[in-house]
């Protein structure tokens, strides 16, 4: 099948079309993002959220250029997204340690009010979760389970439960920073 077939199929929503696509440009794409990121781990999340807005976007692809360099701006995109969260994140966290390097606050930070106004929100974070986002970050992420068990458990592939994960981690970030205090942040900065 000729990369053309491919994006005309991916449109129809052809599974096997863009699993054609995600294996002939995975390798790149993750080359190219770990050298924004500089984190394997991070470059796989990002892969994830390349190849999902691609499937989001397959009936729209109005592709006026080469498919690589479409597939490529997405990336870029994605990168510079993240990268953009992560210095917000760093810029909070240094400003709640340098409070507490002063003294103020810092029993705030660790108090049982606190405490439960993080793990209220989480709840409610989780809770809005689309059930199989959800039943992904439980298993791995509060039942410790590893991903081949939890796949196993959700009786889907690897992959499938690791695109499950990376959106439900990103949704519960996203609604903690919108719902949360600057001191529950730093809270959020762990939260991977």
């Amino acid at each position: 099948m000729t990369e053309q077939e491919s994006i005309k199929k991916l449109a129809l929503s052809d599974k096997e079309a863009f699993t054609a696509i995600y294996l002939e440009y995975h390798g790149g794409i993750y080359n190219y993002l770990l050298k924004f990121t500089k984190n394997p781990v991070l470059t796989e999340d990002l892969v994830h959220d390349v190849f999902l807005k691609l499937w989001e976007a397959r009936k729209q692809l109005d592709i006026k250029v080469s498919f690589s360099a479409y597939l490529y701006r997405i990336a870029r995109n994605v990168a510079l997204t993240q990268l953009n969260r992560i210095a917000l994140f760093e810029t909070i966290r240094e400003e709640v340690m340098h409070r507490v390097s002063l003294g103020i606050n810092d029993q705030a930070l660790m108090n049982e009010i606190e405490a439960k106004q993080y793990e209220e929100l989480l709840r409610q974070a989780i809770d809005q979760l689309p059930a199989q986002r959800r039943e992904a970050f439980i298993l791995c992420r509060q039942q410790g389970k590893s991903y081949e068990e939890a796949a196993s458990l959700m009786n889907i592939s690897r992959n499938t439960f690791k695109q499950h994960l990376s959106l439900a981690v990103k949704s519960i970030k996203e609604y903690l920073l919108e719902h949360g205090n600057i001191s529950l942040l730093i809270l959020l900065v762990s939260l991977k």
